[in-house]
């Protein structure tokens, strides 16, 4: 991705997951000593946002040549080299001043179509790109970053090898499908299937762990069943966090209109549990009968 200072093919790697460092990366930058600068005048910062949002509206509709024209001169040979993506849409987040408000970082949040293994998904991810003021105006300037985001790190950032060096090795891992289903598998439940006795109020419990470095937000389907209730503990989970799924029949819900024939049910359903921004489906099959029952394996 532009802005991203090392070899393109690695870029796209690295960004794999990236927004989930979105707020790891804001983070960080916040904490950075020498942002402590007065806020700049309104006249310069209206006119810095407005180039950037120019510069990015040309990523949108894909006119990489005319964003050429918003790079300094000697900064020209490396925007060229740089892979460029379409994007979908931005947001400018953060700007931090330097130099007398001649210079200046800006973090945006980015949203782009992430491609892998044939799979399509629209991911949020951090973007920081640099300017100058050359001749009263805005420049896209070129700054080799000293570290970048790295879902494969248990840091979420890894520093960048000089440019000299050829290895890789520590940006990205030999194994990247291996390494990505390492990741999605640090978000899973301790079970996949529950099971509810019909004939009284009876309740079974699945829990949902986190152990990513970010953070992520869960929905559940609505099974839409008379006497079935099913309540998520937290709809966002922390790095680190876990939460509840409670499932629970209730035999006292005024859904239900035949209370003897709740009591004699007999079913099998599938309720699903969305996790975002990584897009995994955990479907937890639910078996509701008078007595004991096998349930369902998780369905796809």
């Amino acid at each position: 991705m532009l802005g991203r200072s090392f070899d393109p093919k690695t870029t796209m790697r690295t960004l794999a997951f990236s927004s989930l460092l979105l707020f790891s990366a804001l983070g960080a930058f916040g904490q950075d000593s020498t942002e402590l600068f007065d806020k700049a005048p309104p006249a310069i910062d209206e006119a810095l946002r407005a180039r950037v949002s120019k510069f990015y509206d040309l990523f949108i509709a894909g006119k990489f040549k005319e964003a050429y024209s918003l790079v300094a001169d000697d900064s020209q040979d490396k925007f060229f080299e740089l892979s460029k993506d379409q994007y979908k849409s931005y947001e400018i987040i953060k700007i931090r001043y330097s130099e007398n408000f001649t210079k200046a970082a800006v973090v945006t949040a980015i949203k782009s179509d992430w491609r892998w293994h044939g799979t399509v998904t629209l991911t949020t991810f951090p973007l920081t790109s640099n300017w100058e003021v050359i001749d009263g105006q805005w420049f896209w300037h070129y700054i080799r970053p000293t570290v970048v985001p790295n879902p494969f790190s248990p840091t979420g950032f890894v520093p960048v090898p000089p440019e000299s060096t050829t290895d890789n090795a520590g940006l990205v891992p030999k194994d990247i499908p291996g390494a990505a289903q390492g990741i999605l598998a640090k978000v899973g439940l301790d079970k996949v299937s529950v099971q509810l006795r019909s004939n009284e109020t009876s309740q079974d419990v699945v829990h949902v762990r986190n152990g990513m470095p970010g953070q992520v937000t869960l929905q559940l389907d609505n099974p839409n069943i008379p006497g079935l209730k099913v309540t998520l503990g937290k709809t966002t989970l922390q790095a680190h966090e876990d939460t509840t799924i409670v499932f629970e029949w209730r035999l006292d819900d005024p859904a239900i209109q035949c209370l003897d024939c709740a009591k004699k049910m007999n079913a099998r359903t599938v309720v699903r549990l969305h996790i975002a921004p990584t897009n995994q489906v955990f479907p937890i099959a639910v078996a509701l009968g008078s007595a004991p029952q096998q349930a369902l394996p998780a369905q796809k």
